[in-house]
């Protein structure tokens, strides 16, 4: 096995590299850690006929690549990749507590985090309420220093990255109505600081509703009824996760079945769980990581006839 972490997060892997050599009894060799910038290394592991199986966790666009590389040998690829989740809201919803728990979780890791739910859909006759709601909830987030533990949210990975999502909020600027935030972290002097936006009255077909961006902000997008809710949380080519809200249970599951992704959290429902199997549909994915199916991934199945 080779492991070979984004050269932007090399520590993690190494750490782990130095657990199995120092703690098991696993033989060396036989758990590689590789660490490279290189985009060569990454061809040749991805494409090399001596590798059976590639698994990938990144962006879709780099996920189209690993999967080019690995089809002239026909090797398995399980493919974790990009989302644009949506949380909906229905309309006999807490507001308060599903507008203020979308808002919050998008701050988590800066909003580098694929699964997070960063498309907010609300019944358009609570539009102005949930813009209330979710303004006043991120003004009592603390960010800033990651070292920190009373912040929630740190910097972004790289100046690239920083400059990216700035993109974004110009995006937004022109195509939305921004609600808080918007720009730098200019009270830091060290760090890729973003400050965490919220944009409301967003085009489901926006470039903003439709992208993984990658960073702390919101779109809020009204819906006339829930028919159409489901038509836009469905709306985009990711089907990675998804949040529905309703202070009817069995509602939210029926709509929680409807919708195209391949994880989804009823009025807040953790669903992260090493024994649950979690992946994508869609351009989000192939395969699946953890549980019974996960592992399932790598094995082969063979059978033997004798006299």
């Amino acid at each position: 096995m080779v492991l070979k972490p984004a050269p932007e997060t090399p520590w993690s892997a190494t750490e782990l590299g130095r657990l199995v050599a120092e703690q098991t009894d696993i033989p060396p060799g036989v758990f590689n850690v590789l660490t490279t910038s290189s985009v060569e290394v990454a061809g040749l592991l991805t494409s090399h006929p001596s590798v059976d199986h590639v698994t990938f966790t990144g962006s879709t666009e780099t996920g189209r690549r690993v999967m080019a590389n690995a089809a002239p040998t026909i090797k398995r690829v399980t493919l974790e990749l990009g989302g644009k989740s949506a949380a909906i809201v229905l309309d006999d919803a807490d507001l308060a507590a599903a507008v203020g728990s979308v808002v919050f979780s998008v701050c988590m890791h800066a909003g580098q985090g694929c699964v997070l739910l960063t498309r907010l859909l609300v019944p358009r006759s609570r539009l102005a309420e949930a813009e209330e709601i979710a303004v006043a909830t991120l003004a009592g987030i603390p960010w800033g220093d990651p070292r920190d533990p009373g912040n929630i949210m740190g910097p972004l990975i790289s100046a690239r990255q920083r400059d990216r999502v700035l993109s974004y909020y110009d995006l937004g600027r022109a195509e939305s109505r921004l609600l808080a935030g918007g720009g730098r972290g200019s009270r830091f002097d060290r760090g890729y600081f973003v400050e965490p936006t919220i944009f409301s009255d967003v085009d489901p077909a926006s470039r903003l509703a439709q992208e993984e961006i990658f960073g702390p902000v919101l779109a809020i997008i009204p819906y006339a009824d829930e028919e159409e809710a489901v038509r836009i949380a469905d709306g985009t080519p990711y089907g990675l996760s998804a949040g529905v809200f309703s202070a009817d249970e069995e509602r939210a599951m029926r709509v929680a079945r409807r919708l195209r992704t391949g994880t989804v959290g009823v009025n807040g429902a953790q669903w992260f769980d090493p024994e649950s199997p979690f992946g994508g549909y869609k351009q989000s994915g192939v395969g699946r990581e953890w549980g019974t199916e996960g592992l399932e991934d790598f094995l082969e199945v063979k059978t033997i006839a004798r006299p």
